[in-house]
């Protein structure tokens, strides 16, 4: 009888470690990969096979998970070289946060793969945890690219011309902290803009202007946040010396 009980035991014991998991069952390398996202509650409609639920939060997250991403691997400038693969498998040699490697099954988790000319790389959202091997897919799919934060503003344009459709840069335009003008220059509030019909401009970006989504700023070219006070109020001045400039009259030679 003791020694069925010790092999029950050593029978479990074993069936434990087996099961356990590289990824949630160890130490994480950067959890930073996560942040604002929710994360557990991803993890939960796994377990329930949820997939369908989990894609809506990963959607909807992008943009955050895109920031998380791109604050890591700096030196990537375009987000297309960033990729979210979902799916179960198996893989060795998982890093972990101990400094060791694990190997082990995986079940309906994001996959982040960074395919750039300057970085190379593939880590479980969740943990952050790279691996030494490639991964042995059950199932997967393709869910996306990371999204386009970073636009470049050219002559002529506007928050309008880079974002198309209302929702998109009238939400923006409040983040961004980027004031929005009617026909008569006059700044108007987003209930205005997003409620009412008329024509709307956002005529203080300048060409060289970095907007940044994902930031949610703006920078000039010299790298500086804009101070849209500022600069109107420099603007109107400039405006003022031309026109003064501009009406003097001219002495007769």
């Amino acid at each position: 009888m003791k020694n069925l009980m010790l092999i029950l035991i050593s029978a479990t014991v074993f069936f434990s470690c087996k099961s356990k998991s590289p990824i949630w069952d160890r130490e994480p390398v950067d959890k930073s990969f996560s942040t604002g996202f929710p994360l557990d509650e991803f993890h939960r409609l796994g377990e329930a096979n949820d997939t369908v639920t989990q894609k809506a939060l990963v959607n909807q997250h992008r943009k955050q998970l895109t920031k998380n991403v791109m604050a890591h691997y700096t030196c990537v400038t375009d987000e297309k070289n960033v990729k979210f693969v979902f799916g179960s498998g198996e893989v060795k040699g998982v890093l972990s946060g101990d400094g060791k490697n694990y190997d082990g099954k995986f079940k309906n988790e994001l996959i982040v793969i960074i395919n750039d000319p300057c970085a190379k790389d593939t880590v479980f959202l969740a943990c952050g945890n790279g691996m030494l091997s490639s991964i042995h897919w059950n199932g997967q799919s393709d869910w996306g690219t990371a999204e386009k934060c970073r636009f470049i503003v050219e002559k002529g344009q506007s928050l309008a011309y880079i974002l198309a459709k209302l929702e998109s840069w009238g939400v923006s335009a409040q983040e961004l902290g980027l004031p929005i003008v009617n026909a008569g220059g006059k700044n108007v509030d987003q209930k205005t803009y997003m409620t009412k019909l008329g024509k709307w401009w956002s005529d203080h970006l300048f060409p060289g202007d970095v907007i940044d989504l994902c930031e949610k700023k703006i920078t000039n070219k010299a790298g500086q946040k804009v101070n849209f006070e500022k600069r109107l109020a420099e603007t109107k001045k400039a405006n003022l010396k031309i026109l003064k400039k501009s009406s003097k009259p001219r002495r007769k030679g």
